[in-house]
């Protein structure tokens, strides 16, 4: 049962975490676009402080999705090209089959 708990406790964490970061997105996103044409009020303006770290989280997040875009899709096609060639190299038997034998 312990072990049951941990595997579902990474799990649950893992999706609360993929959760919040989806969050942060979108609100840096919806942030910079509510407040793009705000008035300045001088050069330690709150609001352009916040909308330099939103701008800079969003880079944050562009360059790693770049990064795991260049890693997961030669992967993704050699996983697919591996599985086409297994299907169809290997011969099927009755055991694959799930043939019944009554002899």
């Amino acid at each position: 049962m312990r072990r049951f708990w941990k595997n579902n406790a990474k799990r649950i964490t893992a999706g609360i975490l993929g959760f919040l970061v989806l969050l942060i997105l979108i609100f840096s996103s919806f942030y910079i676009a509510v407040e793009s044409d705000h008035v300045c009020c001088g050069e330690h303006c709150p609001v352009c402080i916040t909308l330099h770290q939103c701008e800079s989280i969003l880079k944050i997040f562009h360059t790693a999705k770049e990064k795991v875009e260049t890693s997961v899709v030669p992967l993704l096609l050699l996983s697919i090209v591996i599985t086409f060639v297994s299907h169809f190299s290997f011969s099927e038997t009755p055991v694959s089959q799930k043939v019944r034998m009554n002899n």
